[in-house]
């Protein structure tokens, strides 16, 4: 016989499957993993010797091969979260998601470990998701307690159409607005997308992994996915207190 909590985490995983249509940022015509045959534009083609950032735990914050966790990376459950610094619905599930997530980071019981993708990026002239991705793991590697903050601060400027331009400087001053600290080989590393293929790796696996969409949130194996981002947030909480 299934357990209680077995059964609780099945009929999310069943009800995540109906609940792309209204939270996430892909549809049938328009699917979210990244094509080979979209061409890169100015902006967004690498032009730096590549670099990845160093693995390692700094206070709440533990950078892996692909993503960062928030929080003790030995936590007995894991929130992974999968957003795009340019999807709408990873914008409003994170604002939604940050107190909760602020307190797990806090305590021993939760650990949140983000993959931020880039799904969107060859999408747009201004390559938000692809530079934004960049700047994460230029902080990941060289000032990774301000990871956190940098993420929010460059979901909060995200761009209202897909035309709207946003420059290197503007990046580099929201990373300092939230409390990076970024030398000038710092932005000459964002300006030529120094963390192209890292970003480029952590992107095809979450593809490989089956993140068809984002955003997603996976608990234990299992997707979570409410048919609003409120139920989201509530599914996700019911899952990590089972």
């Amino acid at each position: 016989m299934r357990s209680p909590a077995g059964s609780v985490r099945a009929a999310i995983a069943a009800l995540a499957l109906s609940a792309l249509a209204l939270t996430g940022c892909a549809s049938s015509d328009e699917p979210a993993e990244p094509s080979p045959q979209q061409a890169t534009t100015a902006s967004s083609a690498p032009s730096a010797e590549q670099r990845v950032p160093a693995e390692g735990t700094t206070g709440i914050v533990t950078v892996t091969d692909d993503s960062v966790i928030l929080g003790d990376p030995d936590a007995p459950e894991r929130v992974h979260i999968y957003q795009d610094l340019n999807c709408p619905h990873c914008q409003v599930l994170h604002g939604l998601m940050a107190e909760d997530v602020a307190n797990w980071a806090q305590g021993d019981s939760v650990a949140v470990e983000v993959t931020v993708v880039d799904y969107l990026g060859p999408r747009t002239t201004h390559a938000f998701s692809t530079r934004g991705a960049n700047l994460l793991a230029l902080v990941a590697d060289v000032d990774p307690e301000a990871w956190p903050a940098v993420q929010d601060a460059l979901l909060a400027m995200q761009p209202s159409s897909t035309t709207e331009e946003v420059t290197t400087e503007q990046l580099i001053e929201a990373a300092r607005g939230a409390g990076a600290e970024l030398d000038e080989d710092d932005v000459a590393a964002q300006e030529g997308l120094a963390y192209a293929q890292w970003v480029d790796a952590a992107t095809a696996g979450a593809a490989a992994a089956g993140v068809s969409y984002i955003p997603q949130v996976w608990i234990d194996g299992e997707l979570v996915g409410g048919e609003s981002h409120d139920e989201t947030l509530e599914l996700v909480r019911q899952a990590v207190s089972d």
